[in-house]
C-alpha cells in the first residue's frame, strides 16, 4: 500500500484507537446502525457469510454481526484490528485494502461497509464496487453508508487526535456509482447522527447484485484468497 492517502487513514487509526472506540460508543443511541442491523437480518439468511469492509475495532457492527452470521472482518489498522480480534472474537478478522478483496467470487451473501468508503479515495469508489460485486453471489445484497456531500479530498490534521482523510460523492451521485455498478436499488436514504455532539450526515444504500456484465466473465480469478 503506497497511496499517501490510505496511509494516512491506517496510521491515523493506529493512533487514536481509543478514541475512536470512545467515539463509536458514544453514538450508540442513534438508532441508525439499529436500524440497518435490522434491514441485513431481514434480508440475509442467518448463518450466511458476510463480509464487514472497516470493521474498526468490532463494536457494536461487527461483534453484532457474528452472533448471527459467519463474519470476515477487514481492515486498513493493526491496532483497530487487534481491538476486534478482542471485542468480536467470532469474526475472521484480516488486514487489508478494501479496493482488492482477498475473497473468492461469489463466495458472499453480503457485503456491508459501515462509514469506512469515506476513507476511501473518490476516484477509486467504482473499483470498490466493482469488488464487492465481485465477491457477491448472485442476488446477494451489501449495505454502504457513503457520503451525502460532495468532498473531493478532506484532510483534518487532529481528527480525535491524528491526522485523517475523506473523500466521496454527493449522495445522489453516489447511488448513480452503485447502479452503474450492477446493482439494484433497494433503499437509499441520508441518515443524521452525531458525533460528540455535531451533526453528520451519510447517505446509507441498500443495494442487491443484479444483472451478469460482460467483463465479470473476463475479470481473471484472485490467487489468494479466504474462505
Amino acid at each position: 500500500m503506497t497511496d499517501k492517502r490510505k496511509l494516512i487513514v491506517a496510521a491515523g487509526y493506529d493512533a487514536i484507537t481509543q478514541s475512536y472506540l470512545d467515539l463509536v460508543s458514544s453514538m450508540g443511541g442513534s438508532g441508525v446502525r439499529e436500524k440497518y442491523l435490522a434491514v441485513i437480518d431481514e434480508l440475509v439468511p442467518a448463518g450466511s457469510r458476510i463480509l464487514e469492509l472497516g470493521c474498526g475495532a468490532g463494536t457494536p457492527m461487527t461483534r453484532a454481526l457474528a452472533e448471527r452470521y459467519r463474519v470476515a472482518a477487514l481492515d486498513i489498522s493493526s491496532n483497530q484490528l487487534a481491538l476486534a480480534h478482542t471485542i468480536a472474537p467470532a469474526a475472521n478478522c484480516m488486514r487489508g485494502d478494501m479496493t482488492l478483496l482477498p475473497m473468492r467470487d461469489g463466495s458472499c451473501a453480503a457485503v456491508a461497509a459501515f462509514y469506512s468508503p469515506t476513507h476511501v479515495p473518490r476516484d477509486e469508489h467504482p473499483s470498490l464496487l466493482t469488488e464487492i460485486r465481485r465477491v457477491l453471489r448472485p442476488q446477494g445484497i451489501t449495505v454502504l453508508t457513503m457520503g451525502s456531500a460532495d468532498n473531493p479530498d478532506g484532510y483534518d490534521d487532529n481528527w480525535l487526535g491524528a491526522p485523517m482523510f475523506w473523500s466521496h460523492f454527493d449522495g445522489d451521485t453516489n447511488v448513480a456509482l452503485v447502479r452503474d455498478a450492477g446493482f439494484e436499488i433497494i433503499s437509499e436514504a441520508d441518515e443524521l447522527e452525531h458525533e460528540y455532539g455535531v451533526p453528520v450526515r451519510f447517505r446509507w444504500i441498500v443495494a442487491r447484485r443484479a444483472r451478469v456484465r460482460a467483463q465479470d466473465r473476463r475479470r481473471p480469478s484472485r490467487t489468494s484468497f479466504v474462505d
